[in-house]
């Protein structure tokens, strides 16, 4: 059976990266020029210089792009977005509007994940050893309860002790022996394999047996559960010897003829294994020309639908989105992923979460302290928090480093800590800023009829322009030096 050829596909650079067989995946390939410009490593540029289909270069509209930008705002995956990604997205949502339509697309995801203040954080330790959390109760009842339990236990009888006593005695039945039910199933079984009776038992064995029986019940009955004491388990060795060799079973006994065969095979066995080993060396193995094999019996593979458009990505922001969005996900070796997640932004200096994504700096506590966390929502409507087991995710690499000192002037370069932090005023020169109109009427016309550009100010050096801020620590060691380019020849 021909497998179905997608109609429209577009590919990420990681499908050019992998080498994909595209030609054999859709009939029509899109990509973007920023794709491929994001390819740097020769092997794979010079593989594009020679494609066995037609790459067509498309750019998708203003409005797509809009779109998917606030929708993966929504699923919290636009900051793992890069500029070139989001084009890529819009392209397939582009393609998918003009060839399927925008029925079964969404403009929201289908999860929203609305994060409210509880009484108790879930990462509070619950009976911590060492400290006592009270019940919420009256305070009459709880002064009155210890009293009437402790009364309670030394008023009534041995007998009704276990429903009486409390917590603090430590006290409980003894748990039931298992050893009188052996006995018991190992008795029948006695009685048919034995043949001659048993000898007696001397008189004074059966003294002794009696007396340690009557100590045991006299000193089970005086000693209490604080001695931590308790009557001695039965050993079954001796029973269990008893009705083996009461059964007589023979041992079987082989002639010597066979006893030298059976050694004549033995010597003859390992060859035979080797022989085989050998013979089988290339059954088990995975090579390159059987792996795509594996692969395709490996997995569940099943008869696809038809596809109109589909995107090929490695990127599991971008197929997070896909999937989310309506979109078809295709990938290069099946590496997609199971289900979509929604994220949260998570602040692990105050614990506070937030579902702007765009966010910098906590709302709460004010510091650049936001980590991406994947979410879930249960039935029930309560939040499941997916934290990373990966030391890397709060690396405190660059924070060793002493803080620079700050610097003055409309030109200082400090690092942003905190929200609430003033940012210097980063002007432009007065030069930069005036606008020159030649149809002024006092307008002096210089060497050129254009306008003057600023070149030589401190602004001008430092490549400022308008509307520019950052935040965050810029580099870590403000002290290191810098190394600058140098041109190659």
């Amino acid at each position: 059976m021909a497998p179905n050829l997608v109609e429209h596909v577009v590919a990420d650079a990681g499908a050019f990266l992998k080498r994909a067989p595209l030609q054999e995946i859709g009939k029509n390939i899109y990509t973007l020029k920023d794709v491929v410009d994001e390819i740097r490593d020769k092997p794979t540029r010079r593989s594009l210089a020679f494609l066995p289909y037609e790459l067509h270069f498309k750019e998708p509209l203003p409005e797509h792009i809009r779109t998917v930008t606030e929708f993966s705002k929504k699923t919290g995956d636009y900051a793992s977005l890069s500029a070139t990604d989001i084009k890529v997205l819009a392209l397939a949502y582009q393609l998918e509007l003009e060839h399927v339509g925008s029925e079964h697309l969404k403009k929201e995801p289908d999860v929203k994940v609305n994060i409210q203040s509880t009484k108790r954080h879930p990462e509070t330790p619950v009976n911590v050893a060492g400290f006592h959390f009270p019940s919420k109760k009256t305070s009459g009842s709880s002064k009155t309860t210890p009293s009437h339990t402790r009364t309670n236990s030394c008023s009534e009888p041995q007998a009704d002790e276990s429903e009486h006593f409390s917590s603090f005695n430590f006290w409980r039945e003894p748990l039931p022996s298992l050893s009188n039910d052996l006995l018991s199933l190992l008795e029948p079984v006695a009685e048919d394999t034995a043949e001659k009776p048993k000898p007696e038992k001397t008189a004074t064995e059966k003294q002794t047996k009696s007396q340690t029986t009557s100590t045991a019940t006299k000193s089970g009955e005086e000693f209490s559960s604080f001695y931590f004491w308790r009557e001695p388990l039965p050993s079954f060795d001796e029973d269990l010897l008893s009705l083996l060799s009461d059964s007589g079973v023979p041992e079987p006994k082989l002639d010597s003829t066979h006893s030298k065969d059976i050694d004549e095979d033995k010597e003859n066995e390992p060859q035979k294994e080797e022989e085989g080993d050998d013979e089988d060396d290339g059954g088990g193995w995975i090579t390159p020309g059987n792996i795509k094999q594996v692969k395709m019996e490996s997995g569940d593979w099943s008869q696809p639908e038809d596809v109109k458009v589909g995107c090929l990505t490695t990127d599991f922001a971008m197929q997070n989105v896909l999937i989310q969005i309506g979109l078809h996900v295709l990938s290069v070796n099946g590496m997609v992923i199971k289900q979509a997640r929604n994220y949260i932004l998570r602040c692990h200096a105050c614990f506070k979460t937030t579902t702007h994504m765009e966010r910098v700096f906590c709302s709460h506590c004010g510091n650049k302290t936001l980590k991406k966390l994947a979410v879930t929502v249960n039935e029930d409507g309560s939040i499941q928090m997916h934290f990373s087991k990966n030391p890397k995710v709060l690396n405190p690499k660059g924070l060793r480093y002493s803080l620079p000192l700050p610097q003055g002037g409309k030109h200082g370069s400090n690092p942003h800590l905190v929200e609430d932090q003033r940012y210097p005023q980063q002007r432009l020169s007065r030069k930069a800023r005036q606008k020159t109109d030649v149809f002024a009427p006092d307008y002096a016309a210089g060497s050129s009829p254009f306008s003057e550009h600023d070149i030589y100010s401190r602004a001008a050096n430092l490549h400022l322009r308008d509307s520019q801020c950052g935040a965050g620590r810029k580099r870590a060691n403000p002290n290191a030096p810098r190394k600058k380019f140098v041109k190659q020849k």
